[in-house]
């Protein structure tokens, strides 16, 4: 197997399922105060929004972002930028995966819609079961050469990721603390989780308002999402519903 197909598997097993259709924009706002970020993580996006801030003559005070997430190259790239950048981030809807991971953890302030999602599923920590099924994807045979250049670029990747939540004062463990005991047996139904604002506060997520100025009820549109409250303290959002209580995982529907 070529090396760029083995990227190619990684980057699709690192990142939120994004449909291939899927078209990102990058805009400014007609007030010129925010700049507007809709879809996937890109390399081009990324660039088109470093322009258009670094072009306007006065800066934006806002970055509005809507993605379902992508490569998490991309969303260190754009969270690295976001944290030297005296932007607020808005979340109107969604942040998910590497959104989640590298871009929502970065803001030095940030607002969610009241029904936003900020949904984890998984960093660079936590690769044993991808690589597993990057490996069952390898045909058989396959050089050796191939294997050491993924064990490579798993490695320079936490690396990059480890560097990355020590600069932005985060802990690293909130893209991966759903994947311990008690909360494994969830994630067979729920394998995307979300946390209360006060276990964000716990990583080093702070200074998050929300939009109404009253509670945050996290609404999953399409799939189901674990909610972690506190540390053992958890439960199950089923598709489509608002809840300010937790459900039993086991009878959520």
């Amino acid at each position: 197997m070529k090396a760029p197909l083995v990227v190619a598997l990684l980057a699709s097993s690192l990142s939120w399922s994004v449909p291939a259709e899927a078209v990102t924009t990058v805009t400014l706002s007609y007030s010129g105060r925010a700049l507007i970020y809709d879809g996937e993580l890109t390399a081009a996006a990324n660039l088109r929004l470093f322009a258009l801030y670094d072009a306007a003559t006065v800066k934006p005070a806002t970055l509005v972002i809507s993605s379902a997430g992508g490569h998490f190259t991309h969303g260190l790239e754009l969270g690295t930028w976001l944290h030297r950048q005296p932007l607020h981030l808005h979340v109107p809807s969604y942040c998910n995966s590497a959104c989640a991971n590298y871009v929502f953890t970065a803001a030095k302030s940030r607002e969610l819609g009241d029904y936003a999602i900020v949904a984890f599923h998984g960093g660079m920590t936590d690769t044993a079961d991808r690589r597993a099924q990057l490996q069952a994807q390898l045909a058989p045979g396959s050089p050796a050469t191939a294997q050491a250049r993924l064990e490579r670029y798993l490695r320079d990747g936490l690396q990059r990721e480890t560097r990355f939540f020590r600069d932005i004062g985060v802990d690293q463990r909130i893209t991966s603390y759903d994947y311990q005991a008690p909360y494994r047996t969830a994630l067979a139904r729920y394998p995307s989780w979300t946390y209360s604002l006060a276990m964000l506060a716990q990583f080093g997520v702070r200074d998050i308002r929300v939009s109404s100025g009253e509670r945050w009820f996290p609404r999953p549109a399409k799939h189901g999402l674990l909610l972690i409250e506190a540390p053992g303290r958890f439960g199950c959002i089923a598709p489509g519903m608002a809840i300010d209580r937790l459900l039993d995982c086991a009878s959520a529907s």
